[in-house]
């Protein structure tokens, strides 16, 4: 992005900037509502303000799905998933999911790749969720900012056995049924 204003915060104790990002506040509709914050784990948002989630879901020509490994020291450590992230404040969803691709497995991805599967509303997140239909070699995965470790393509099969083996995230059960709605528009 031009202009990089958003990432700088707080100095720590020797003086040195220390790197925030900085989101941008939503309402229900996802419509910005001109509040931004820092990202921190003690933030509390207020009712109706969410922030702006993206994840996508990266499937190949053998109808695998690419998930990652969150490093061991992160919360949920050692968990697999699809890559996302937050949008930092000043990008749209598209921005902030191939910025999101970039760091965390070193691709780049052109805007008319990304299919918007479907627009989530959580508790405090709207999340946009993309699909991704491209062959992507393992070997040219690049863990550039150190928040995924490992990378892998599944099976459905796999994929269904790691959510019971409590490998992947519960919540991300919801793609078992899309998935198959998926692979049935190709």
């Amino acid at each position: 992005m031009e202009n990089e204003e958003w990432n700088y915060g707080a100095k720590n104790e020797e003086g040195a900037i220390i790197m925030c990002e900085k989101l941008d506040i939503y309402d229900e509709n996802k419509i910005k509502t001109g509040k931004i914050i820092e990202r921190k784990e003690e933030v509390v948002i207020e009712k109706n303000e969410f922030v702006l989630a993206v994840q996508c879901w990266i499937i190949n020509t053998k109808k695998e799905i690419l998930l990652t490994q969150r490093k061991l020291e992160k919360k949920y450590g050692g968990m697999w998933e699809a890559t996302s992230g937050l949008v930092k404040s000043g990008e749209n969803s598209i921005q902030g999911i191939k910025r999101e691709l970039r760091e965390e497995i070193g691709i780049e991805i052109e805007d008319k790749e990304l299919k918007l599967l479907k627009t989530v509303k959580g508790e405090k997140t709207i999340r946009d969720i993309y699909i991704i239909n491209k062959e992507i070699a393992i070997e040219s995965i690049k863990f550039n900012d150190g928040e995924v470790i490992n990378a892998k393509y599944v099976t459905i099969e796999e994929f269904k056995k790691m959510l019971e083996d409590g490998q992947v995230f519960e919540w991300l059960r919801w793609f078992l049924d899309d998935y198959y709605k998926i692979i049935k528009e190709e």
